[in-house]
């Protein structure tokens, strides 16, 4: 059931109708109900894997807290007791609630790996039995990878996580733990949710309020025009550069492809994350913001604090920091420190850290070449400025370079678009020679004609002169609203502040454009989004 279709549409008018009808405390059963009926649209068998991980989830869960909650009878219970005896039998049973969190996290990692990369191994084998000229073969596996799966394991690791530290105690309602990891909102598209926010949000009582309804309406409509009207106009482009093979393409081409995959990742990714938190909003439910208008980023962290921020953010609490606070990394930074300085020490957790993180994220997202290579060059980026920021300040203080004023923000976000079309082409390109080759195009030969559409070859890739004005108009549209809320403006507050006719007409004219320039139809399936969970 895809979130563009109507039958999504129709699906959550009708949960909503319901969910608003029932008695309050029935509200959670109604979105459990709802959430299973969502999964099991998309097939029987894939329910097995959501039910094992939140039984597996809920138990292990259970029986950290168990551990925790009968350590704690047993020292209320002795009366008198030392600090010191009081304290080693807390390092006990954290000691035992530490092997079982360990162990079922990495269960549920290994189910994720086996399922998303099972054949990825098998063709390297396969292909280094071939590189040695080996007669042997092993026939891919037949697994299916189920909806949503990368969505619900890293919000179940997450929860086992913080359960098995103590910020929470451990859900006793399965139903209700049921609930937070198959909310149908969430499963297919994000964002990644924390336990104590939004599964706590799932067991309240919400009341009918027509804000929550208005807003979530709103969000949702501008969802699918960034999915329907941008995202898949753009992907034409993007297919016809990096996927029709790199022949005689100058830098401009390689520009307006990779320009074209930067909107269409962005308003596939963006725009699905939106119709998901605002169909979560008319349910009363505040998810996490996933995007804060990352082309406006000024540099690589600032972008990877605006991009996919819960999943940065869950990577900053289970693997950044305890990366960066790990005994072997501690213990190299203190040998740096007393060796080359303080800011020396402070280089390597900075340094580590980041690299750990990407190169999970790259494999997160495939295990290939690319996808490293791609991980490993954002981790080089990040660390770089933060090793290199003395001598960035220094320099431009000696070159007199103001920093505080509009060009050198221009600069500075003009620098980080082009390192992230880097990036880009390199997870797009066939190969990594292709993307090499495509990245030297930038800096060697160039087509004006192409660009400004002189030869009308522009208009040859897929998106004609009509498509390509609605493209550009939606792009400004785009653009204008990321900077108001880049000036603080609250678009969705600010438009119901408006006079009635002039919020109505802002609304529909919305509405009509999706409708009427929206790429679906009978003789055309809009794409799945990039990042389906799996």
């Amino acid at each position: 059931m895809a979130y563009t279709s109507l039958m999504f549409l129709a699906f959550l008018l009708l949960t909503v109708v319901v969910y608003y009808i029932v008695p309050k405390k029935w509200q959670w059963s109604v979105l459990l109900v709802a959430s299973y009926g969502f999964y099991l649209s998309s097939g029987v068998e894939q329910v097995l894997y959501i039910l094992f991980t939140t039984l597996f989830s809920y138990f292990a869960a259970r029986w950290m807290q168990k551990l925790r909650d009968d350590n704690q009878a047993q020292i209320d219970a002795m009366g008198e007791i030392t600090k010191d005896e009081k304290r080693a039998m807390k390092k006990a049973v954290n000691k035992k609630i530490h092997t079982i969190q360990v162990v079922t996290v990495l269960v549920n990692l290994l189910i994720l790996g086996l399922v998303k990369f099972a054949n990825t191994f098998v063709r390297t084998f396969n292909e280094m039995f071939a590189f040695f000229q080996w007669d042997a073969s092993i026939p891919l596996v037949n697994i299916l990878v189920p909806l949503g799966l990368s969505y619900y394991t890293f919000n179940s690791i997450g929860y086992l996580i913080d359960v098995g530290r103590g910020k929470y105690p451990a859900e006793k309602h399965l139903g209700k733990f049921s609930l937070f990891v198959s909310f149908f909102p969430v499963i297919v598209q994000g964002p990644l949710c924390r336990f104590q926010d939004v599964g706590q949000q799932l067991q309240q009582p919400h009341k009918l309020e027509y804000n929550n309804l208005k807003y979530g309406a709103q969000l949702m409509l501008w969802g699918f025009f960034k999915k329907l009207v941008i995202a898949e106009r753009v992907s034409v482009i993007a297919l016809k550069v990096f996927h029709s093979g790199f022949s005689d393409y100058t830098g401009s081409h390689v520009f307006f492809g990779v320009l074209a995959y930067s909107f269409q990742i962005y308003g596939d990714f963006s725009g699905g994350t939106d119709i998901c938190r605002g169909a979560a909003q008319m349910l009363g439910i505040n998810l996490p913001m996933n995007f804060e208008r990352p082309f406006f980023a000024t540099s690589m962290g600032d972008y990877w604090h605006r991009w996919h921020m819960s999943l940065g953010a869950w990577m900053r609490e289970y693997v950044f920091y305890p990366v960066m606070l790990s005994k072997p990394v501690t213990a190299v930074s203190k040998k740096f420190r007393k060796k080359f300085g303080a800011h020396a020490g402070k280089i390597v957790p900075s340094v580590a850290a980041p690299f750990v993180v990407f190169f999970l994220m790259g494999i997160w997202h495939g295990i290939t070449i690319q996808r490293v290579v791609n991980g490993l060059y954002h981790a080089t980026l990040i660390s770089s400025s933060v090793a290199l920021a003395p001598v960035f300040k220094k320099t431009t203080e000696k070159l007199k370079i103001r920093t505080d004023c509009f060009s050198f923000r221009l600069f500075q976000m003009l620098r980080t678009f082009f390192l992230l079309c880097i990036s880009r082409i390199i997870t797009q390109a066939a190969t990594l020679r292709h993307a090499a080759r495509m990245i030297k195009t930038l800096f060697t030969s160039w087509s004006w004609d192409f660009i400004l559409g002189i030869d009308k070859k522009i208009y040859t890739y897929g998106v004609d002169l009509k498509n390509m004005q609605v493209l550009v108009c939606a792009i400004i549209a785009l653009l204008v609203v990321g900077i108001l809320q880049e000036r603080g403006v609250k678009i969705r507050e600010s438009l119901s502040k408006q006079n009635l006719i002039f919020r109505w007409f802002m609304i529909l004219a919305l509405l009509v454009f999706v409708l009427v320039f929206g790429m679906y139809g009978p003789d055309y399936n809009a794409s799945d989004f990039i990042y389906a969970g799996h």
